[in-house]
């Protein structure tokens, strides 16, 4: 079995260097000049990130021919969630943490423009929920209402709720030390925000620019789509 870790926010590209992307997964999954056929097991901590990206590693790891086991070992928010989704066994440490919430957008624009935005939350909303709905046991209104609560589990109650199949063993060696976490909620709230604040346009800048890190390009931000938290002011 071959160990992975993934820990980052997660997005279509690497632009400030802590990001998870599809093609870095899928290298992860299929390493050049070695075996992609056998069982994985996958260590996940991220804050969340690019709803479009988390569908399409979700897509990628459902494809991979071995079996998948994704440990959620520190947090698992917002878009890392549906990421986790695509696990043939999901499993969380005690000490770890999962959100769901609504996905937001960025967007500026005319009347026609916030209705098509409107019109895409509500359909990536539903897609989301056709991911949670392949292992939780709650109703669709019921996981619709916790994603627009924002709703923070710890291992026992996302078990509970079905959003994962057990909490894992740590005794027995079975886990190495340095790959279990005990998450902070304010902290890990904390992180969520970043990655809003982070795309969010500086005050007094072009609202067509992203802040950027050393190197980076300039992006567009019209109708980003991410899982992320609203700013609470």
């Amino acid at each position: 079995m071959r160990d992975i870790h993934l820990n980052g926010y997660i997005d279509d590209e690497a632009w400030f260097g802590d990001e998870i992307t599809p093609e870095a997964l899928h290298g992860m999954l299929y390493p050049e000049g070695e075996e992609a056929q056998g069982d994985l097991r996958i260590f996940l901590n991220s804050y969340g990130g690019s709803c479009n990206a988390a569908v399409r590693m979700f897509d990628d790891l459902r494809a991979y021919p071995g079996n998948v086991h994704i440990i959620v070992s520190g947090t698992a928010a917002s878009a890392a969630t549906v990421l986790a989704m695509a696990a043939d066994r999901l499993e969380m440490t005690p000490g770890s943490l999962w959100m769901i919430h609504d996905p937001g957008v960025m967007v500026w624009g005319n009347e026609r423009d916030l209705e098509e935005a409107v019109r895409l939350l509500k359909a990536c909303k539903e897609s989301i929920l056709n991911v949670y709905g392949r292992r939780c046991r709650k109703a669709r209104d019921e996981i619709g209402a916790m994603m627009r609560d924002t709703t923070w589990m710890d291992a026992g109650q996302a078990l509970q709720d079905g959003f994962i199949d057990g909490i894992a063993d740590l005794g027995g060696g079975v886990l190495d030390a340095a790959c279990c976490h005990e998450a902070s909620l304010a902290e890990a709230k904390e992180k969520v925000q970043n990655w809003l604040d982070r795309w969010r346009p500086a005050r007094g800048a072009s609202t067509a620019q992203a802040p950027q890190a050393p190197g980076t390009p300039v992006i567009q931000l019209q109708k980003r789509l991410a899982l992320i938290t609203p700013t609470k002011r």
